[in-house]
């Protein structure tokens, strides 16, 4: 009975714990982690689902420990789209990927700003359209440029005002 007992025991403490692993698994899948506060603001992983970042101000970018400044989510956008740009690797990738990037009725990336309403200039032959609001611009952003580039932003956070 005592062998029994024991392995009954094991099995609830194993069952336990492949639920608290799995538990947190989904919680990383759906970027639910608790984002930080300091004062006046709120810290949310870039990785975050972008709904979050709707109606919102940003106020910096922290790529890990340093911050930039950024008080429009279209100078966050500038600010990542630049920072991946600045590897060679990524940029011979963004590169690649100008004109074949398309939204709904406008190019994403392109070599020149025609067609494109609010043009952001990333470097030579190469723009951005930043015309779109908070979650769709994030969007484009993360999961059709800087995940197709290769780009690592798991390190890189944003902070966003708290409401009064």
């Amino acid at each position: 009975m005592d062998v029994i007992s024991e392995v009954k025991a094991t099995q609830a403490c194993l069952e336990q714990e492949i639920r608290r692993v799995f538990e947190e698994l989904l919680k990383r899948l759906q970027n639910t982690e608790e984002p930080s506060e300091s004062v006046g603001e709120t810290i949310y992983p870039l990785s975050a689902d972008p709904s979050i970042f709707k109606g919102r101000t940003p106020t910096c970018v922290l790529f890990g420990s340093e911050r930039a400044i950024a008080h429009t989510w279209k100078n966050v956008f500038k600010l990542l789209i630049l920072e991946c740009n600045k590897n060679t690797e990524h940029h011979k990738t963004l590169m690649e990927l100008r004109n074949k990037i398309l939204g709904r009725d406008r190019i994403l990336l392109s070599d020149n700003p025609l067609g494109m309403r609010r043009p952001f200039q990333i470097d030579k032959k190469m723009f951005a359209e930043t015309h779109y609001d908070t979650e769709s611009l994030m969007r484009i952003l993360l999961h059709r440029i800087l995940d197709e580039v290769g780009f690592d932003y798991s390190n890189i956070s944003v902070a966003v005002r708290n409401s009064r």
